[in-house]
């Protein structure tokens, strides 16, 4: 249900990465945790890092997080609002992967075929309070 949601290609991309975490033996005692995390944070996650890449990130995050995941998986907040519970976690996913991105363009061993512009917010949501907009006097007309 996740991906009926996402762009075609990003559809994909996620299934992909799905797919080389279903071989990962690793997994077998903690797969349960992963997938709610994983549909929370797909329409996050950039189609950039190959697959089993970005699988392997996914792994370690789980294997660093899995407590934490699985309290907000077992609590009656998911069953109230099951986006708003894993939220915090996708958000957590989304921004390693991203880091990994990052540092990797950074050290030049990824080059993306065509340019990206993202932007990170610390906002989780509200509105951004940056000291541009309304209030503010052009000065270039004095």
């Amino acid at each position: 249900m996740a991906l009926r949601e996402l762009p075609a290609a990003k559809a994909a991309y996620i299934s992909r990465v799905a797919d080389n975490l279903s071989r990962d033996s690793t997994l077998d005692e903690r797969s349960h945790l992963l997938y709610p995390v994983l549909a929370a944070a797909a329409a996050g996650i950039e189609p950039v890092l190959p697959p089993p890449e970005c699988a392997t990130l996914v792994v370690a995050f789980l294997t660093s997080h899995a407590d934490g995941i699985a309290h907000a998986l077992y609590s009656p907040a998911y069953l109230r609002d099951g986006a708003a519970a894993m939220a915090p976690w996708a958000a957590r996913l989304q921004a390693g992967i991203s880091i990994a991105i990052m540092d990797q363009l950074q050290r030049g061993t990824l080059v993306l075929d065509e340019p990206k512009v993202w932007r990170f917010s610390s906002s989780m949501g509200e509105e951004p309070r940056f000291p541009y907009g309304e209030g503010l006097e052009d000065e270039d007309q004095d």
